[in-house]
């Protein structure tokens, strides 16, 4: 039998490797909070925009069905929707102050366009036929999947921003 007396256990961890290993923890921590905060970025701006879109479709639903205008009006930071229900009973195709709010947003990110001006204001018919063409941006420096609303007279659709042609690459 051998005796272990005055000798060190083998199998144990010196101080060096356990700070290496708290280091090495460290750093991969700092990583995934980064990774965790564009990730965090890009999903509230692709849910602003999905926000924006289920907007514009439904106001130009709501538009056909109730045989009437719907305005919207885009500023920097937030949008609204109008029906066009004053003076009774069809309104008169113009946005008053007495039409009724139907949803009225505010966002966590710039809105910009690219062809047309903000503040912007453009309605959809009774056919639900838009008055502008063009896009609408939810400013971001991350690259989501959806940032942009395209418009056309008969058309909405979401798509991805391209900096270098200035327009909304429809997905």
């Amino acid at each position: 039998m051998r005796s272990t007396v005055g000798k060190a256990c083998p199998g144990g961890f010196t101080l060096v490797e356990i700070l290496i290993t708290i280091v090495s923890f460290g750093i991969l921590i700092v990583i995934a909070a980064s990774d965790f905060r564009g990730i965090n970025e890009k999903y509230k701006v692709e849910a602003e925009t999905k926000q924006l879109y289920a907007d514009m479709m439904d106001a130009r639903g709501r538009a056909m069905q109730r045989d009437r205008m719907f305005f919207v009006q885009v500023n920097d930071n937030n949008y609204q929707t109008y029906e066009d229900s004053s003076p009774a009973p069809d309104g008169d195709m113009a946005l008053q102050n007495t039409d009724m709010l139907v949803a009225n947003v505010r966002v966590s990110h710039a809105i910009s366009t690219g062809d047309i001006a903000v503040p912007l204001s453009f309605n959809f018919n009774r056919n639900g036929i838009a008055s502008v063409t063009g896009f609408i941006r939810i400013s971001s420096t991350t690259k989501p999947d959806y940032d942009c609303i395209s418009i056309r007279p008969t058309r909405i659709k979401m798509g991805q921003y391209n900096a270098t042609g200035n327009l909304c690459v429809e997905k």
